[in-house]
């Protein structure tokens, strides 16, 4: 089996379950199922699931975070399950999916991001459609934000894998201070990337013998969640789509601000430490674009966050989503238990329970959980929050299990773009490398 390296690009989320048909994760019109239901003899969706959270029955989580086990009871909610779920026995396994499955071990609910899903869940045939589930328990989708769902059709043709439990996006934040001390305007939501372009010349400069940096980026990150929705690779030949136009189009939009004067990328190559630690800790960047769901570095930092900035002919669209979700396993003998669970990290209850500790909600509808959002997390007080996520989201692009060859060749074509070669050149032998790459991969 191919080895598979799991790093935490986000915090899952904290939880607390609950019955999900008793509370509002099957949603829809039952009653008059319930009414023929009982007609027939039959039990209704609620019932049904009464039941199957009433069972005696050990859960077994797997995540692809890199989370332990007391990370995920005391952090990721593990205790409020067990709270919200008394028959219920939770137990979570950590390490490496290969290991646990060269092990036996039996996965019953696997959490991962969409970037890993297909490296962890898919490499390893753990997926399942739970369509039959979806329809056993009447369960509502509609009340999910589209393209979470979305993305679970194109995940399974048609079917569906897993339910989100929340979603990241790219956000931009900003150190106050150095605004205040360069006499310079803050960022602003509704920017243009132009506008942008022209705050990060500005505040690109030298004094004092220190070099300030205008703008930074996850740049991995922010092409995976792309506001031209050019995926990286064909899901169908896993070829490179490198030299395509929107994907040329959001490279050298987000690239062009490495040829700023000062602004450079160190020694013509990306690392994301280098993108990241000055801004947190030495306090020479002005702004950092990357997922919105960082912030645990700020310290004593006096910064905000704004919303990505639009293109011209995309005005109001922000970048993708990047939800993570809950899956069953194909392993799993538990499946109805298990869809409690999913189901209740979905219910207004829960949405609302973690959004007060800062984790954004994945409802189509967020009037609700956005009214204390973050109350539970200091490090929000006081913050524009309604930056982390878009309005509206970019359409989502598929992943597939050879992201991770696609962005290390990504990154290297940025670095030889840093340092002079024309962007078509290094596009396009960054894509012959990735076909190489993949191709050997494949054949393995």
């Amino acid at each position: 089996m191919k080895t598979v390296t799991l790093v935490l690009l986000f915090v899952v989320l904290p939880f607390t379950m609950l019955l999900a048909a008793c509370g509002n994760g099957t949603g829809g019109d039952t009653g008059n199922k319930e009414i023929s239901a009982e007609k027939e003899g039959k039990d209704t969706p609620e019932q049904l699931a009464k039941k199957a959270a009433e069972d005696q029955v050990e859960l077994v989580f797997a995540s692809s975070s890199g989370a332990t086990a007391e990370q995920f009871m005391e952090q990721l909610g593990g205790n409020e399950i067990r709270k919200k779920f008394p028959n219920y026995t939770i137990t979570f396994v950590n390490g490496a999916v290969q290991n646990l499955i060269t092990t036996n071990q039996t996965i019953d609910i696997f959490l991962s991001s969409v970037g890993l899903t297909p490296a962890t869940l898919l490499s390893y045939g753990l997926q399942s459609d739970i369509s039959d589930l979806i329809k056993k328990y009447n369960y509502n989708l509609s009340r999910l934000e589209p393209s979470t769902v979305d993305i679970q059709r194109e995940l399974a043709n048609g079917g569906i894998y897993g339910l989100p439990v929340n979603t990241i996006s790219g956000a931009l934040f900003y150190n106050k201070d150095l605004f205040d001390r360069f006499g310079t305007a803050y960022p602003r939501d509704g920017m243009t990337w132009d506008e942008l372009y022209d705050l990060a010349k500005k505040m690109t400069r030298t004094e004092g013998g220190v070099n300030y940096r205008g703008l930074t980026f996850a740049f991995q990150h922010m092409m995976f969640l792309n506001q031209y929705s050019a995926p990286h690779l064909d899901p169908k030949t896993n070829k490179a789509l490198f030299t395509q136009d929107n994907f040329v189009r959001a490279f050298e939009n987000m690239a062009r601000f490495y040829k700023i004067p000062g602004n450079g990328l160190p020694n013509h190559t990306f690392s994301l430490p280098d993108q990241q630690n000055p801004f947190f800790k030495e306090q020479t960047i002005a702004m950092l674009m990357t997922l919105s769901g960082g912030g645990a570095g700020f310290g004593n930092m006096n910064w905000d966050m704004v919303q990505l900035p639009f293109l011209p002919d995309k005005s109001g669209i922000g970048p993708q989503s990047y939800p993570a979700y809950y899956y069953i396993t194909s392993m799993s003998k538990k499946r109805d238990a298990a869809f409690q669970v999913l189901a209740y990290v979905t219910s207004d209850e829960f949405q609302e329970w973690q959004a007060k500790g800062g984790t954004p909600s994945i409802l189509k509808d967020q009037s609700k959980v956005m009214q204390n959002f973050g109350v539970n997390q200091p490090l929000y007080k006081g913050k524009n929050m309604k930056a982390i996520l878009p309005a509206k989201f970019a359409a989502p692009t598929m992943k597939t299990r050879y992201q991770g060859i696609a962005d290390k060749e990504v990154l290297t074509a940025l670095g030889e773009y840093s340092a002079g070669k024309d962007i078509n050149s290094a596009l396009r032998e960054a894509a012959e490398r990735a076909d190489k790459l993949i191709a050997a991969e494949v054949g393995k």
